[in-house]
């Protein structure tokens, strides 16, 4: 038998991980050594959490990207964790299929000998009978047919392809071929695949005396069902036009786009005439494949914030401007005229609440609600779906009950949550990207900079909104509690609590070591403060997570904050030193600790916030609003 361990499987899962259970399982005990590599295509977090469990017990490779990348782009994290293991020959399979090690053997020789061969076995249904043993793409009409019928079409021009349901190819080949196209998403990739493969002079083939049983259709319809999922429906229509417009002559496009309605009613009666039923959903998926089948425009993406301003969130700022850059995305700024009556594809917002209350005098928050109550129906009757970023775990005090309403208005309309760390759990039952809050450093790039400042070694900083729920009255406290700790506290930001000014003017009055600058700081003040302390304190009661801190650390100063699962991670992400952590309520001895380590044992070099950068943020908040445009 070949040297197994010298193979990886490769298995992108998304929704029920019984499947793996039931199938990968039982793959990886007749396939061992080989290295088992499993990537969650986030469906939900139980489901995540499921994933995880298992590729713990089983001693396999876990890939958990932040959302539902779609097939390929999934199977392409795989491939690079697996070769990244040492593996020199990849098996893809599906979650709802297996294989056995004789079979398996039979494809890694095959692959090994010719290395720019893409090689398959033949495909069974559960029932033994022939599901796929190669088909013959016809170029001229779209038309798919099985190998064992070349002789009814001699001379046709085609492309021989396998399914992705299992093949397997050297690491030589991959690399070449860069892995799948990802923007197929779902369905057609692997047609694409053997089209490259074919261009860089390679090979498909289905490899005699060797089988894989594959169950179908697991993730794309229910048990006992003929009917298919919309996505389905709509992937396969929407990319059998894009691989025309990638792959065929000018002529060849047009008669396929001829004959894209035939080929869509086609596509449709696989699930059967019994699922119309109840048409919307199938027809409705069908006529949005052949609508976005036809063009290739970017997605036009209506963001909440009205206009950038300077006192505008830098993170709103930066995010509006990446995408800005992108040929995939229109921006376009909020106004309640575009809103009601604009054209856009996707509707994304921040902070909900802000569309109501975001007015000074009760007559225009009266406005606010009624232009709103409009904007909601406008977004219900054009069924234009809404991305949410959930910062809050929950909603601000001091909503009316009409707030209420159009907030549960818009969250029926929510297709897709973005969330900043994996740790919120939103409470809408929808696809959820984790999207990690991406660094300041470029942002405070564009500020002047001011004189060199030495940091004062006693110095610990607060900035930000003073708030109740930010914990400044028990650093105060804290501090006010012991007169002989040898301090230098910095209060730096607007209160929005008249109770609490008064606490924090009391305190600076009475200790010489606390100083206060209680008003709006502009970015330029912010870093001149930062600068000039030794330790940024958030004293936070409960923080989930803090555009605060990672402004600091992007400024390269670090951090005592509350210790939770998030600041755990992102301590051993930015590196040691960087980022102090306390339990509970913040006493004096966890701010003197924090100083004392700061002094004796700076951290070397700078935070590593490599993982924050903003293409990459943007990259992923464009592939969020493209998601939630999808059945």
């Amino acid at each position: 038998m070949g040297d197994l361990s010298r193979l990886a499987v490769v298995v992108v899962g998304y929704g029920d991980p019984s499947l793996l259970e039931r199938h990968t399982a039982p793959v990886a005990a007749a396939l061992r050594p080989a290295r088992i590599v499993v990537v969650d295509n986030h469906s939900t977090d139980a489901n995540r959490a499921t994933v995880r469990a298992l590729c713990d017990r089983e001693g396999w490779t876990g890939v958990f990207p932040g959302s539902n990348t779609g097939f390929g782009a999934g199977c392409n994290l795989g491939a690079a964790a697996a070769l990244a293991e040492g593996a020199e020959v990849l098996l893809f399979l599906n979650p709802d299929a297996t294989i056995d090690a004789e079979s398996a053997v039979r494809l890694m020789a095959a692959v090994e000998a010719e290395p720019l061969l893409l090689a398959a076995p033949t495909v069974l249904g559960p029932d033994g009978e022939v599901a796929s043993a190669g088909v013959d793409l016809d170029l001229d009409t779209g038309t798919m047919r099985p190998w064992r019928r070349r002789a009814e079409h001699p001379g046709a021009a085609t492309l021989p392809w396998v399914t992705g349901a299992c093949f397997a190819v050297t690491r030589e080949l991959w690399e070449r071929l860069a892995g799948f196209d990802e923007h197929y998403f779902l369905y057609w990739e692997d047609v694409d695949l053997c089209a490259r493969v074919r261009a860089f002079g390679g090979r498909v083939t289905v490899v005699d005396g060797a089988a894989a049983v594959h169950a179908g259709g697991g993730t794309q319809r229910a048990e006992g069902s003929r009917a298919k999922s919309p996505a389905y429906y709509y992937f396969n229509v929407r990319n059998r036009a894009l691989f025309a417009r990638t792959w065929l002559s000018q002529e060849r496009e047009r008669a396929w786009r001829r004959g894209a309605v035939g080929a869509a009613y086609e596509i449709l009666m696989r699930g059967g005439r019994r699922q119309l039923l109840h048409p919307v959903r199938p027809l409705s998926a069908v006529a949005r494949g052949l609508r976005d089948g036809r063009r290739d425009r970017p997605v036009r993406v209506l963001e909440s914030v009205r206009e950038l301003r300077a006192t505008t969130n830098p993170y709103i700022v930066q995010l509006i401007e990446t995408l800005g850059r992108r040929d995939d995305t229109d921006v376009m700024l909020f106004g309640f005229a575009r809103a009601i009556a604009g054209r856009y594809d996707v509707f994304h917002v921040h902070w909900p609440e802000l569309l109501m209350t975001s007015a000074s005098t009760p007559l225009r928050r009266l406005a606010r609600r009624l232009l709103t109550t409009a904007f909601v129906a406008r977004l219900r009757l054009t069924r234009t779906p809404v991305v949410r970023t959930w910062h809050n775990l929950a909603r601000p005090d001091g909503l009316s009950r009409w707030d209420h309403r159009l907030l549960d208005a818009l969250e029926r309309r929510t297709r897709h949550v973005i969330r900043l760390t994996d740790q919120t759990a939103p409470p809408l039952e929808v696809p959820t990207s984790t999207i990690v809050h991406a660094h300041y450093r470029d942002w405070f790039e564009r500020i002047e900079p001011a004189a060199e400042v030495t940091p004062n070694p006693r110095r610990a900083l607060y900035f930000g909104l003073i708030k109740p729920y930010k914990g400044v009255e028990q650093l105060l406290e804290a501090v006010a509690d012991s007169p002989e700790a040898d301090l230098d506290v910095r209060l730096v930001g607007s209160p929005t609590d008249p109770d609490l000014e008064a606490q924090v003017r009391a305190a600076v009055a009475a200790d010489p070591r606390v100083s206060a600058d209680l008003s709006y700081a502009d970015d330029a003040t912010l870093a001149a403060e930062i600068a000039a302390a030794a330790l940024v304190v958030l004293p936070y009661k409960a923080m989930h997570n803090s555009g605060a801190l990672l402004l600091a650390l992007s400024l390269d100063t670090p951090v005592l904050a509350p210790d939770n699962e998030v600041n755990r991670r992102l301590a051993e992400e930015v590196g040691e030193g960087w980022l102090h952590l306390f339990e509970d309520t913040l006493t004096i001895d966890d701010l003197e600790r924090a100083l004392k380590s700061v002094a004796t044992d700076p951290p070397a070099g700078r935070p590593d916030l490599s993982a924050r950068e903003w293409p990459r943020s943007a990259e992923l908040h464009a592939a969020a609003f493209r998601a939630a445009l999808l059945p």
